[in-house]
């Protein structure tokens, strides 16, 4: 049973990062690589191919033989102790990735700079006004669906509170035992939909970022770029809102558990860890298929914005990108956009807003996290 367990932890927590570790550069939009801006033809140009493959086969080298030992530590002592270690070997494996990142970076500058890829080139910014008119995301009402579980949960537990025991179930090991239990009291009833809200406002402003995150269309096809960051946005707000639900409906579940319902040690451990493994695996399909900005959609299509001059590029904004992963631009009063690195979206470290946003949630994060330890003493 350990071992399975935490043969399974093993895979969410290194697999999944080598793989987007590795493809990140292939999943990238085509005009930024490595955080250098670059014309989309030069994509295919050998030097560039190479500085891609160096990193990719560094990351699945060096990830791979942290994996493999990860595995034989998992194999050889399968216990808590090995659970609470295999997490945490993922910040290396990320630390490895901004090193040969870091490599790569600066060699895509060298290459820029020697052959003068931008110099010939016609800079434009695309805006499309009607773009907020079409259907860029999903509709926030499903949101209402996590409204509803929570209050579900909060009135079972109050339905069932006087035939509650006296210790209820606050944590369990990686063997599915229980070794953590708090007094009886509304706290431990209400510790799960607490966690509930806190997951909602997690995935609520995870799907607002989304929606508030500056366009950015290639003016070389301009109606095809539009399109596919239309698309890209509307399948992430998608994946946001059905990943929230899935983790706010496990809570309620296992707050269901903590009162001694179910004792299959196989669904108190298996389900937080099937979930997890599940989320890993869709974020990696929809990354592949998606791309960033949604560059790997409508690759063929050829009758919506057809490429046009190839001498029209976007604005060369290397400048405003420190070390090619934080965007640092005062006048752009932006403050959401899209990584150039990988997928997703990071901040405009100039802008005042992020800085009280990003503050907020870690002192949010740390309020919570203080609450809910002192609602399962």
């Amino acid at each position: 049973m350990k071992t399975f367990m935490m043969l399974v932890l093993l895979f969410i927590c290194y697999i999944p990062t080598l793989i987007i570790a590795a493809i990140t550069p292939y999943i990238t939009r085509k005009t930024e690589s490595f955080g250098v801006s670059i014309p989309e033809e030069e994509y295919s140009n050998s030097e560039v191919q190479l500085i891609r493959r160096n990193y990719r086969n560094r990351i699945l080298i060096f990830g791979g033989f942290l994996s493999t030992l990860a595995l034989l530590l998992a194999l050889m002592d399968p216990s808590d102790r090995t659970a609470l270690f295999l997490p945490g070997g993922t910040f290396v494996l990320l630390f490895l990735m901004f090193v040969f990142y870091w490599d790569g970076h600066k060699k895509m500058k060298e290459l820029k700079k020697k052959y003068n890829w931008m110099g010939e080139k016609t800079q434009l910014v695309v805006v499309d006004t009607g773009f907020r008119n079409k259907k860029v995301m999903a509709s926030p009402l499903w949101f209402m669906l996590y409204l509803m579980v929570i209050l579900a949960t909060v009135a079972l537990g109050f339905a069932l509170y006087d035939k509650l025991p006296d210790q209820v179930a606050m944590h369990w090991n990686i063997n599915g035992e229980v070794d953590r239990w708090a007094p009886k009291s509304y706290k431990t009833v209400l510790w799960a939909p607490l966690v509930q809200i806190f997951m909602t406002f997690i995935m609520a402003y995870s799907y607002w970022v989304i929606g508030k995150s500056k366009q950015l269309i290639d003016p070389s096809t301009p109606e095809k770029s539009a399109e596919q960051n239309r698309t890209f946005r509307y399948r992430w707000s998608v994946f946001t809102i059905v990943t929230g639900f899935l983790f706010v409906l496990l809570f309620g579940f296992m707050q269901f558990l903590s009162y001694g319902y179910v004792k299959n040690s196989w669904i108190i451990i298996g389900l937080p860890l099937a979930l997890g493994l599940g989320v890993a695996a869709a974020s990696i399909i929809l990354s592949i298929t998606t791309g960033q900005g949604g560059s790997r959609v409508y690759q063929k299509e050829v009758k919506v914005g057809e490429k046009t001059e190839s001498k029209v590029v976007s604005r060369d904004e290397d400048r405003f990108w420190k070390l090619g992963l934080f965007y640092y631009n005062p006048d752009d009063p932006a403050f959401i956009v899209e990584k150039r690195f990988g997928v997703g979206w990071t901040n405009n470290w100039a802008r005042p807003i992020s800085w009280v946003i990003t503050i907020g949630l870690f002192a949010a994060i740390f309020v919570f996290s203080i609450v809910t330890t002192l609602m399962t003493k």
